[in-house]
């Protein structure tokens, strides 16, 4: 016996679930992608010890293609995800957008911890700690707060384009109505 409670658990829990573990493989993959780490020295600076990519310009390149591997990862997924949550929720629209929301903020959360926990620790923050000219390992972040749209983005037109590409009947669960007879007469010629 079907309950409502019952029917909203795959359009609900479903993308979730697909959520985190694509982007537990999305982070996996960023930070494959991106690796190994550039390295950089420590020099003395008026400020104190201070780390810089060592060669400096391939270094601060480094630090873009790790955001924008993020952004091409994480899209990619979250569009997966969109497709795949539109298609669970076909019959259920509202209650699967409001998942794949929920679904898209957790995969975006899910995805920078687990490429962050692969990644070495800021070298800045060891600076003080070890001696000027020392060599350290550059690490994995993101540059602002607009790449974490690319999940929601992601998801959201992945839903979208389901939704729009089914027929209205596997929306509703019925069939169609028949289009009603017309007295009127049919083209001549």
């Amino acid at each position: 016996m079907r309950t409502p409670a019952r029917d909203l658990l795959r359009p609900v829990l479903a993308p979730v679930a697909l959520g985190a573990a694509l982007a537990a493989l999305g982070g996996w993959l960023w930070w494959e992608w991106w690796a190994p780490p550039p390295t950089g020295k420590v020099y003395e600076t008026s400020v104190g010890p201070t780390w810089y990519p060592d060669p400096f310009d391939p270094g601060i390149t480094r630090d873009f293609n790790a955001t924008a591997t993020f952004v091409v990862v994480g899209f990619g997924l979250a569009l997966v995800l969109g497709l795949a949550s539109g298609w669970l929720a076909r019959n259920r629209a509202v209650p699967g957008l409001a998942a794949v929301g929920v679904a898209s903020l957790v995969g975006a959360a899910v995805m920078t911890l687990v490429g962050l926990a692969q990644s070495p620790p800021d070298p800045q923050d060891r600076a003080g700690e070890v001696a000027i000219g020392t060599v350290l390992p550059g690490n994995l972040e993101i540059g602002g707060w607009t790449p974490y749209l690319a999940w929601p983005v992601g998801a959201l037109l992945g839903y979208l384009v389901v939704m729009l590409a089914l027929k209205p009947t596997s929306l509703s669960g019925g069939s169609p109505r028949p289009a009603p007879l017309s007295s009127a007469p049919g083209p001549q010629g």
